[in-house]
């Protein structure tokens, strides 16, 4: 009898030591991931001769959170599979729940956003298992950003919505996170007042929680909404408080994104000298960084400002450059948006026939992929060139194909106003005085993704 009592006292010393050994892990993880890592692995070597599954699921998964920080997304996989697999012999639904999620942030970084959806959804299925409400709206909070840059913004609003519910039924403090997501879908449909609305909510949690990294983040967000609201004095105000902060804290790409909506705010202005001031510069760091997507995109806006100009050589050449650079990375929206771009150039030139080529392409891009933000613009070039050429009869009809995709951009506002208010999430809509900045709910931190 006291040889078993031994033998027990000696196991749970052990145990101890690797419960000790995991959280070491934890906090060398704060200054130390290498050492996070080596130390989970002590852990993971000594719960293995000991048959100590609790402390083994524990190891495994910190060093899975090690491996994710340091981008070895294979390795992360590896130790939060093995992870997975204990916690589901133990029927350890919270264990098992949070090893879910984990993988499911793994395949997020990694932009395989179907694959995140599936192991987000069967975290949330054994969080309903056990009620851990707190947890579930987390998770939601993360399948929603991982349906909205998947494009199914619809998605991305219900489980938005759904988490934003779970958090005021049961009093908790909503994470600034929720608040900022939320901000992007209502921008991305052009529901502005809204956008403003939850951003002006996030700010003020970022600000409470005093994390300047991320009250910048939400500072060029509001920025960004100003300026599709037409507001360029608030706009430049606020990028030029998210740059100083970004500037002190050497984010080099998400201050360089900052520059190119200044850019875009300024030229908005027709402050020309300083909107190409602040275009070169964001496109000078895009091509040092090889961001293909975001040259071009800068390229079309650099175009369309020398086309206000009147520069008309320029902007070709900056379209052009543009143009074959979207086609390249296969960027469609932009492809759409420089040839609606040349064939207002052409246009200038009462050249009609070569507009109607690059109006046809953009046409047709854009009916593929149901922008009917574009398609309204594209019609309006259409019906120009007609009116250009004479065929007044078909310049009319292309008007009212203009305004008909612009009653459908309304009702696509519309029903998502609706299903917010029937939520009873937005009580009043009135707020006083392409979205760049989401942040994705962790179990170990929160990660902003530009």
């Amino acid at each position: 009898m006291k040889s078993t009592n031994k033998i027990e006292e000696i196991n749970r010393n052990s145990f101890e030591e690797v419960d000790l050994l995991n959280k070491q892990a934890d906090e060398a993880r704060k200054d130390n991931n290498n050492l996070s890592l080596s130390v989970s692995k002590e852990a993971i070597s000594m719960a293995q001769l000991l048959g100590y599954s609790k402390g083994l699921a524990k190891a495994y998964l910190n060093a899975g959170i090690s491996c994710r920080l340091s981008s070895n997304f294979e390795a992360a996989i590896d130790y939060y599979q093995e992870a997975l697999k204990i916690n589901r012999r133990l029927k350890d639904k919270k264990a098992e729940s949070r090893t879910l999620n984990s993988i499911a942030n793994v395949y997020y970084s990694l932009s395989n956003f179907d694959k995140a959806i599936e192991y987000y959804d069967e975290c949330i299925f054994s969080l309903q298992s056990i009620g851990d409400l707190d947890f579930e709206a987390t998770v939601l909070t993360n399948r929603g950003l991982s349906y909205q840059l998947n494009g199914d913004l619809r998605a991305a609003l219900n489980n938005y919505l759904e988490s934003l519910l779970i958090y005021k039924r049961h009093n908790k403090n909503i994470h600034y996170a929720l608040y900022n997501n939320l901000g992007i879908v209502y921008l991305e449909t052009g529901s502005y007042q809204e956008s403003l609305l939850y951003f002006t909510k996030a700010l003020k949690e970022t600000q409470a929680a005093k994390n300047v990294i991320d009250e910048s983040f939400t500072l060029a967000n509001i920025g960004r909404t100003y300026i599709y609201m037409n507001d360029f004095g608030n706009a430049i105000t606020y990028l030029s408080e998210a740059m100083i902060i970004m500037k002190k804290y050497g984010n080099r790409q998400a201050e360089t994104q900052v520059f190119a909506n200044l850019g875009k705010a300024y030229m908005k202005m027709r402050c020309f000298p300083e909107a190409i001031k602040y275009y070169n510069r964001a496109l000078k760091y895009y091509r040092e960084i090889g961001d293909k997507s975001s040259v071009d995109h800068t390229l079309c806006e650099l175009g369309e400002l020398y086309f206000e100009l009147n520069d008309y050589r320029a902007s070709k050449q900056f379209f052009m450059d543009g143009l074959e650079v979207s086609q390249k990375i296969n960027d469609i929206m932009n492809v759409v948006r420089i040839n609606t771009g040349l064939a207002r150039l052409y246009l200038k030139f009462k050249d009609t026939d070569k507009a109607l080529t690059y109006l046809n392409a953009a046409e047709k891009l854009a009916k593929a992929a149901k922008s009917y933000k574009d398609l309204s613009k594209i019609c309006m070039v259409y019906s120009e060139n007609y009116s250009i050429s004479g065929d007044f009869k078909e310049a009319k009809l292309f008007l009212d194909k203009h305004y008909k995709y612009l009653e459908k951009i309304n009702n696509l506002t519309e029903s998502n106003k609706i299903q917010a208010i029937m939520l009873g999430h937005i009580k009043n809509t009135e707020v006083t005085k392409e979205p760049a900045y989401y942040y994705n709910l962790q179990k170990d931190q929160i990660v902003s993704v530009a």
